[in-house]
């Protein structure tokens, strides 16, 4: 496994009152029925302050070596920080920055059964995931080859995408799939059920992105109940630990998240500072 630092339904809901059975997995995926076309919601929320983000942790993974080519993806890390730049444009609105914490490139655990299929079911994502390398206190989320829907959040922190995944045009969304359907998934791991309104973030298949204020306020509180989401003031704490115990490509990729995050604050000046001494 090779793990490289970087700095960068149908809603089908198996879970009940946003409860998940123990052991069990629920899965909410980002397929049609087709939205209904209405004008577009955007947020009325003016943009957050620097100070009041919250900073959330994503590990990426990247299959391969694998003779079902279902199950593997031919995105680089490129790819990966180009995906992720266009999803955080999309969830600053909502005082949200996705964190890519590491790439780990690694080798589908198992496609036992499917091993010849030209798109993998859902049922057989979860054996997918090597045991190991998924911690807790971030959400993972994998890109493979081929499956039915364009992405699916399943249980409480795995996300699947496909990159072959297509996306109907809607006046002013987004100009390439993936980072919509990645954007898409983590919304639905904060806390958000899908939206049929062709504009917004969460309607099944389309490139819109909009967010209106009420999912805003329901990521915010979902999040502030994940431990494992900091404040920029905790994640400059962070940050600077790490570089004090000789982290150094943790650190570097702690302070470029905070550059990179809208508006002026002493604080992002101090993580400018600090990027700049390593």
């Amino acid at each position: 496994m090779k793990r490289v630092r970087t700095a960068a339904a149908a809603a089908i809901w198996v879970l009940t009152a946003g409860m998940f059975p123990s052991g069990g997995w629920a899965t909410q995926a980002s397929d049609p029925p087709r939205p209904v076309s209405t004008a577009p919601s955007a947020a009325k929320t003016p943009p957050r302050p620097f100070s009041e983000f919250r900073i959330v942790p994503v590990r990426v993974h990247l299959l391969r070596d694998s003779e079902t080519a279902a199950a593997v993806t031919r995105l680089t890390e490129k790819d990966i920080a180009r995906i992720f730049k266009k999803a955080n444009g999309i969830w600053h609105a909502a005082g949200i920055h996705l964190w890519v914490e590491s790439i780990v490139t690694e080798k589908p655990a198992s496609t036992t059964g499917y091993e010849h299929a030209a798109s993998l079911p859902v049922a057989a994502l979860k054996a997918l995931r090597p045991p190991g390398s998924h911690p807790l206190r971030m959400f993972h989320v994998y890109y493979i080859g081929e499956m039915p829907p364009n992405g699916i959040f399943m249980g409480t922190d795995a996300i699947f995408v496909k990159e072959s995944a297509r996306l109907r045009p809607v006046e002013g969304g987004i100009d390439e799939p993936l980072p919509r359907v990645t954007a898409h998934e983590l919304g639905h791991g904060m806390g958000l059920p899908h939206r049929q309104d062709t504009f917004n973030l969460l309607a099944s298949g389309t490139t819109g992105t909009s967010l209106n204020d009420a999912e805003i306020d329901t990521v915010r509180s979902k999040t502030l109940a994940m431990a494992w989401v900091e404040t920029v003031e905790q994640f400059l704490r962070d940050a600077a630990k790490a570089q004090a115990d000789n982290r150094p490509d943790v650190a570097r990729s702690m302070y470029q998240a905070l550059t990179e995050i809208p508006g002026d604050s002493t604080l992002k000046k101090q993580a400018a500072e600090h990027l700049a001494t390593l």
